[in-house]
């Protein structure tokens, strides 16, 4: 279910930003999910504020990398390419993630094998990001880089969130990392100039609604209590579903095509993980 609401929310996107702009549509999500996040740990635990210096670092690593950078330079670089390629690009977050917290946290850098497999999987990303004609800078090799931008925010986010140690229950650190990258967001949004008519279509209110109740509210409180009961290995293999489920659902509705090269480009960066988390990928089949 979780790789179904995150794969259609690459889609969902699309909609949205024929109503609003990039920055903008993120920021909202985020106002509404941080807000209904908060509301629902306010209910559940005692422990929904951040108490310590690490949940404040913690929260900044979630709010300013993994949402503002992570998300909100993201949707910026979906509206130059397509919902297809934004959700191959999302096998890249699990490499970098990686790649990161082998520079913060040394107990996690990687053996020879999984080095291996961490070049195996640039090279898909290559794939990904080579352009198909020539090497010029237009919008969709901006976009490209964009989406890599938000890859990176992503993978820092996260390793800066393990690094803290934080305290903090991990739905209320993000209900309040949501509530930060909005703010972040909306203020890159209005620095940037982003015009916004004030008008709302039907389609717009029902994929914002949509991105910020389903994709992250929603979600997110399933996630969390997936990891509280299953390892997380087999938790964090969920999001390799999402680039196939986001590729099929924009070829079905924008008629966006599936290259050779795409498909190529995915199955490396699969292979390439496979190497670099080949330990704990045995470890938990036997």
């Amino acid at each position: 279910m979780i790789a179904c609401l995150w794969g259609l929310s690459v889609a969902v996107v699309e909609v949205g930003l024929r109503t609003f702009p990039p920055l903008l549509l993120s920021a909202f999500r985020y106002y509404v999910a941080g807000a209904l996040l908060l509301g629902y740990v306010a209910v559940t635990t005692d422990d929904w504020y951040p108490e310590t210096r690490m949940d404040v670092v913690a929260v900044c690593g979630g709010g300013v990398f993994w949402i503002a950078v992570g998300n909100g330079v993201w949707f910026v670089g979906q509206e130059l390419t397509t919902s297809v390629l934004s959700g191959l690009m999302m096998s890249l977050t699990p490499i970098a993630t990686v790649s990161v917290s082998w520079v913060l946290l040394p107990e996690d850098r990687l053996t020879l094998v999984s080095l291996v497999g961490l070049f195996v999987s640039f090279g898909g990303a290559l794939l990904l990001l080579r352009p198909a004609d020539t090497a010029t800078i237009s919008a969709a090799v901006v976009g490209k880089a964009l989406l890599l931008v938000g890859v990176l925010g992503l993978a820092v986010g996260s390793s800066l969130i393990r690094w803290a140690s934080a305290s903090l229950p991990s739905t209320t650190r993000t209900a309040w990392s949501a509530l930060l990258g909005a703010v972040v967001i909306h203020s890159l949004s209005v620095l940037s100039g982003e015009q916004w008519g004030l008008s709302v279509t039907m389609t717009g209110l029902v994929s914002l609604l949509y991105l910020s109740v389903g994709a992250t509210a929603f979600a997110y409180v399933l996630f969390f209590s997936l990891l509280d009961r299953y390892p997380a290995i087999e938790v964090t293999l969920i999001t390799y579903l999402v680039p196939l489920v986001a590729a099929v659902v924009g070829w079905s509705l924008f008629d966006e095509p599936i290259t050779r090269r795409m498909v190529a480009g995915f199955l490396v960066i699969v292979v390439g993980f496979s190497l670099m988390k080949y330990r704990a990928l045995r470890n938990e089949l036997d």
